[in-house]
């Protein structure tokens, strides 16, 4: 099936993706007024999906904005899922506040929101660690004083804007700082650093998104016995560790190579690394096959 031909959910219809509209109208287009969360999954199975609907459920709660109960979603989700019939799935959901015909920031409490979801074609689980990411720090600051940062917010665009300046000056992806010049993460995943055998990863307080990918290291890593800490992180510490990894919920554990050209002297992917690559990717296919 053409991608074009490929069904979606669009408010209340399974459409093709040719047809999909949302209106120009919707504040998740003029205002980013609106939330996301992206999954993976095995045929109709999502990973972890009751987290990703219970922090998107916590996104609303902090927007105030209305959200279908988490099973009526599921449901959707799933319903999408078996129409298009994919062994692997990326799985898109979209919440917006809806469509407002007024103009300002003002939200009128009578809109219905709008909900999308998309699947499309996931690689899946890799049997091999992929090739280390190279990162240079960003001149943009995530804002880790507001509490958008915890939340998968639509408005990305100062990820889109540091991954675009550091794939400029020849890297892989940029790690940005926040505020206080402390490390929140990559554009679009969490990083965790092994300093002296402790598998360290900057707190939520500073800027770090609550990734569910996240979550599952930090479980994996205490079930192999390694040591955790949640704290603050500078650049210079990530570039100096023995190892370093990031991690997102399509790609899973990616090693680090280097941090403003700095290589990390555990290699890439590190010992540790590996370890923790194996245990993700088997716990992904022990709850979804694949």
């Amino acid at each position: 099936m053409a991608d074009a031909d490929a069904l979606m959910y669009a408010n209340g219809e399974f459409v093709s993706e040719a047809e999909a509209t949302i209106s120009p109208l919707d504040r998740g287009f003029t205002l980013a007024d609106g939330l996301f969360e992206t999954m993976v999954a095995a045929g109709v199975r999502v990973f972890r999906i009751e987290d990703h609907l219970a922090r998107m459920r916590r996104g609303a709660d902090l927007l105030q904005l209305p959200m279908p109960v988490a099973e009526e979603l599921a449901a959707i989700v799933e319903e999408c899922l078996r129409c298009r019939g994919l062994p692997l799935s990326v799985v898109r959901l979209t919440l917006s506040r809806g469509v407002d015909t007024g103009r300002g920031l003002n939200a009128p409490a009578a809109l219905d929101p709008s909900v999308v979801v998309r699947v499309t074609p996931w690689a899946g689980p890799s049997a091999t660690s992929p090739a280390g990411r190279t990162l240079m720090t960003s001149s943009l600051a995530r804002n880790d004083r507001s509490p958008l940062s915890r939340v998968k917010a639509l408005a990305y665009v100062d990820g889109v804007v540091a991954r675009l300046e550091a794939q400029r000056a020849g890297a892989d992806d940029a790690l940005m700082c926040n505020t206080r010049g402390l490390v929140a993460g990559a554009t679009s995943s969490n990083i965790f650093a092994v300093i002296s055998g402790v598998l360290v990863t900057p707190p939520v307080a500073d800027g770090a998104l609550p990734g569910i990918s996240r979550l599952t290291l930090l479980e994996e890593a205490s079930r192999l016995g390694v040591a955790c800490e949640e704290r603050s992180l500078t650049a210079e510490e990530v570039a100096a560790a023995d190892e370093a990894l990031l991690s997102n919920v399509v790609q899973g554990p990616l090693p680090v190579a280097s941090v403003d050209g700095t290589g990390l002297r555990g290699g890439a992917p590190g010992a540790l690394t590996w370890r923790l690559f194996e245990a993700y990717w088997a716990r992904v296919r022990w709850e979804v096959g694949g």
